[in-house]
């Protein structure tokens, strides 16, 4: 699945946004995350199904190239993360909002 998506965020709330992202999957979903700058890598599974790839970000964009099933791409995979982009890349939405949905 490859996803390139816009955002009108300073470079450091957007990473900040993403972070969270990545610690909200990780607690949810049980998915690992691994940093290298302004890369993230991600591996694990969601419900039995393989969820692995990059996420970069940058320049005012996220770009994703992350490998699921054919199951998932059907279930809405895609659309899922596009949606959850979305949520935390929203301007309206506070970081700390954000870290509070974080499952403890």
């Amino acid at each position: 699945m490859i996803l390139d998506y816009p955002y009108s965020l300073e470079e450091d709330d957007a990473m900040a946004r993403l972070k969270a992202l990545a610690d909200y999957w990780s607690k949810k979903h049980g998915i690992a995350s691994r940093w290298e700058g302004s890369d993230v890598y991600f591996d694990g599974k969601v419900k039995g199904v393989r969820f692995d790839g990059k996420v970069s970000i940058g320049n005012g964009r996220v770009y994703a190239d992350v490998k699921t099933g054919f199951l998932a791409e059907k279930l809405g995979g895609k659309a899922y993360v596009k949606r959850k982009l979305a949520d935390y890349l929203d301007p309206s939405n506070s970081i700390d909002e954000l870290r509070s949905r974080i499952p403890a």
